[in-house]
């Protein structure tokens, strides 16, 4: 497709004038892993500012995006082609360039060295923020990711970080253990959720009197990086034993049907370990469901939210008990169903996070 953008302004003030007179502009660009960049772009459109969120493939979940590049399979030139035009729109109408998943524009990796547009859109004037996720700083000796292209890519991620450090703005990183790779960052809450359209069912799927089985949600976008194999494990050792317990194990479909079957879970289990909740864990909170995840509590900077996090701590030897106390145990899991809702609440609605990404750098409604 064609990226369509409004005409920038001509003559020597007319530029800044504008600018003034219009709303800020702000691009989320070229990524949008787990819908991060559309909850933010959506919450700054509530205070008022124009967003958009451009993605150079469409991913396989179906996250929306205002504009979409599908350039996967495509010859290099026209990825190129379609890549510099983002950084034609970004110089001509945005103020603000909000790089997602550690990703440039346009990235040039030769010999391990990198290059991109981040000088060019620093000597326009340009506001630069970008957020890291996890494998796009992540060494793969730190990793649990098998895919060989992290692998061929895992030489450019330190010169990519440094790059970003030097020009950027504000720096933020989703998982708190990327911190190390990531000198001067910010820790930054999920912000996919609209805690508007997500919420917990007046009864819990358990409630039914035909109801003979706890359903344990998994739902991963790598089993190897999310320990499936324990999962998978401690659910046929509880079943054995004959606990009541089912494992929904969601892949390979769209986010909708993936929120569909979160909601039908008694208990949702995220990864076991990396260390940290991902975006799947938050979905699942937002609906009152409790989670079980790998928590890596080693120092404080470990965990921002320290106790206030009611995610039960678990490992891979320490999911099958935990499961199986918290399937005789129905009142501590409707507790730990309202205190997830809350906490999510509290620390990832989209339209607070975005006041902590924007705060100090432009001018803000109240």
């Amino acid at each position: 497709m064609s990226l369509r953008v409004g005409r920038a302004p001509s003559g020597p003030g007319s530029q800044r004038s504008s600018r003034r007179e219009r709303p800020l502009r702000i691009l989320h660009a070229p990524a949008d892993v787990g819908g991060n960049a559309y909850g933010l772009s959506r919450a700054e459109r509530r205070l008022g500012l124009h967003s958009d969120v451009a993605v150079v493939a469409a991913g396989p979940y179906g996250y929306e995006a205002d504009i979409r590049f599908d350039l996967d399979g495509a010859p290099r030139w026209r990825r190129l082609a379609a890549r510099a035009s983002l950084v034609r729109a970004a110089l001509s109408s945005y103020d603000v360039i909000h790089f997602n998943f550690g990703q440039p524009l346009i990235p040039l990796w030769l010999h391990g060295h990198v290059l991109n547009e981040l000088p060019l859109l620093k000597r326009a004037g340009k506001t630069l923020l970008v957020t890291f996720q996890g494998c796009d700083v992540r060494p793969v000796e730190c990793c649990f990711c098998t895919y060989e292209h992290c692998r061929r890519e895992n030489r450019y991620r330190a010169p990519n970080a440094a790059r970003f450090l030097r020009y950027a703005d504000r720096v933020f990183h989703l998982n708190p253990d990327l911190r190390k790779w990531l000198p001067g960052s910010s820790f930054l809450p999920y912000a996919h959720v609209d805690l508007r359209l997500l919420v917990p069912d007046q009864t819990s799927p358990a409630d039914g009197e035909d109801k003979r089985e706890i359903v344990v949600a998994h739902a991963p976008t790598s089993r190897d990086v999310k320990g499936t194999a324990h999962v998978l494990g401690a659910i046929e050792q509880l079943r054995s034993e004959g606990v009541a317990v089912s494992l929904d194990l969601i892949e390979n479909v769209p986010h909708g049907e993936v929120l569909r079957r979160l909601r039908n879970a008694d208990l949702v289990v995220d990864q076991l370990l990396i260390g940290w909740y991902g975006g799947i864990a938050v979905e699942a909170m937002a609906l009152g469901k409790p989670v079980l995840c790998y928590v890596r509590e080693d120092s404080p900077a470990d965990n921002p939210f320290g106790a206030e996090l009611p995610v039960v701590r678990v490992s891979p030897a320490t999911l099958a008990p935990e499961l199986r106390m918290l399937v005789s145990e129905p009142e501590r899991v409707s507790s730990l169903g309202r205190a997830s809702r809350a906490f999510v609440e509290r620390h990832h609605d989209p339209d607070s996070i975005v006041r902590q990404v924007l705060s100090g750098l432009v001018a803000l409604p109240r």
